[in-house]
């Protein structure tokens, strides 16, 4: 029996095989009254050698494309506000859990066995500094998802420009949550934001993961509807910067510069729309990119770095963010910093 799905797809109209009833069941040829067997078969869509080959690479990234945007308009999914940051980062209690477990390991360890312990001791160690900005950009998240929720003002403005997947929307013509968290849904900063919107009752967030062998899923904040996995990096880029109606760069590595910089050229040459830009850990940010050094040369303008907003406040990011996302400009236009 065909499944929904299989019903739901158009096809042209197969010839009639009367005598078929399931198959591999045996029927009798009339002129001869020797009995035949079918040969299974596999539909292409439904191949999975094929599916995985180098031949149907173009319809696995049409997949990652499509898939999507169908659960996003399902989900009535009308922006995201997208966080990036390291994913070694932790919260303080997870960083002494790890630290301890370290420290019994040393321990119990000797010759070239308490060397490996030691020099994983002193990278985590590095990482200490990140653990207060794993709780100040959870409260962050969680302050943005709140103000969200049922939030009509921001659903009609958002409605003026409307994803190209369409949304799909309650009776009264509104959407519960008009903009969603939205991480690379992992762990570290990524966690600590999913983890501040799923601090808000009835609050969703979305994670959009890439295959990497050392993560092997979602962190366990995400909505479950909305944890995405794709394979090809730029189909997972596209739509972090597609459904993205503001973001939050909490300092990273390569991966995060990676994401910061596409979003940053979107920008500057006018493919998305004005979109506020926090790079939340001012220090983090201003020493690990001479910005007015690139302006000195002449590679970016000054405008390019006082659009974007440096900052370790909690409620400088967040008025920053609501404030031009509601149409009203941020106060402090003329200062080198528009949330200054």
């Amino acid at each position: 029996m065909a499944s929904k799905h299989e019903a739901s797809e158009p096809h042209e109209a197969e010839p009639a095989q009367k005598c078929v009833k399931t198959p591999l069941e045996p029927y009798v040829a009339s002129s001869t009254g020797r009995e035949k067997k079918l040969i299974p078969t596999t539909k292409a869509y439904k191949n999975e050698n094929f599916l995985l080959s180098y031949a149907a690479r173009q319809i696995r990234v049409q997949c990652e494309f499509q898939e999507p945007a169908a659960r996003l308009s399902q989900c009535g999914v009308m922006g995201t506000i997208l966080f990036f940051g390291s994913a070694r980062s932790m919260s303080l209690e997870d960083y002494e859990d790890t630290k301890s477990k370290l420290q019994r390991e040393l321990m119990e360890k000797s010759g070239d066995d308490k060397k490996g312990i030691i020099a994983r001791l002193e990278k985590l160690e590095k990482t200490r500094w990140m653990c207060d900005s794993y709780e100040t950009l959870r409260e962050l998240a969680r302050r943005l998802a709140g103000w969200s929720m049922n939030n009509p003002a921001l659903c009609e403005k958002l409605a003026q420009n409307p994803p190209m997947y369409g949304t799909h929307m309650r009776s009264d013509g509104a959407v519960a949550q008009p903009l969603m968290i939205c991480t690379g849904g992992g762990p570290g900063f990524m966690e600590a934001a999913n983890r501040g919107a799923h601090d808000v009752p009835e609050s969703q967030s979305m994670g959009m993961a890439i295959s990497l062998p050392f993560e092997k899923g979602v962190n366990e904040y995400v909505s479950p509807n909305l944890a995405f996995e794709f394979h090809y990096f730029f189909t997972r880029k596209f739509w972090m910067m597609y459904s993205a109606k503001a973001i939050v760069i909490a300092p990273g590595g390569y991966g995060t510069f990676d994401e910061m910089f596409e979003m940053l050229t979107l920008k500057q040459t006018g493919k998305v729309k004005r979109i506020p830009i926090v790079l939340f850990g001012e220090k983090y940010w201003k020493n690990v990119i001479n910005w007015q050094f690139m302006v000195e040369m002449g590679t970016i303008s000054q405008e390019d770095v006082d659009e974007l907003c440096f900052t370790d406040s909690v409620d400088v990011a967040f008025e920053f963010i609501r404030k031009t996302l509601e149409g009203r400009e941020p106060t402090g236009l003329i200062s080198r910093s528009p949330c200054e």
